[in-house]
């Protein structure tokens, strides 16, 4: 038998991933990596490609799933041309909120990023953020 949480404990699991990624004084971002992942708030071990600002709030709970919202509609500039790997979800206070795998939309990335191509950036172009959501 597995462990089942019921819809009152997910919906506050929700509410407080929310209210911690919107802590602090600045907006939620999410950084994106063409080096290894490492353990969970680790060291990048490289620079980043790209940081996505999300919205304040950073997303919105319907249904019991919280979608992430990305603040610059038109995407946020890419810094440096690469293979996103992975991504760091850091709060407002510059504290880590969530690694995870990065994927184009058609991937099963833990973050998505818009398109069906892979999953390169080229400096100077814009990211978005594809559908991002945390049940």
């Amino acid at each position: 038998m597995t462990l089942a949480i019921s819809p009152a404990h997910k919906l506050a699991r929700l509410t407080g991933t929310l209210t911690f990624a919107d802590a602090g004084p600045q907006n939620s971002r999410i950084r994106l990596y063409a080096t290894t992942q490492p353990a969970t708030g680790g060291d990048p071990g490289g620079g980043l490609l790209v940081e996505i600002l999300l919205a304040k709030p950073c997303g919105e709970i319907n249904a019991s799933v919280l979608a992430l919202k990305q603040s610059e509609p038109s995407g946020d500039l890419i810094l440096e041309t690469g293979t996103a790997l992975w991504a760091r979800w850091i709060n407002g206070r510059d504290e880590v909120v969530a690694d995870g795998s990065v994927s184009d939309a058609a991937g099963t990335g833990d973050f998505k990023l818009s398109g069906t191509s892979g999953t390169v950036l080229y400096a100077g172009a814009r990211a978005l953020l594809g559908q991002c959501t945390l049940t």
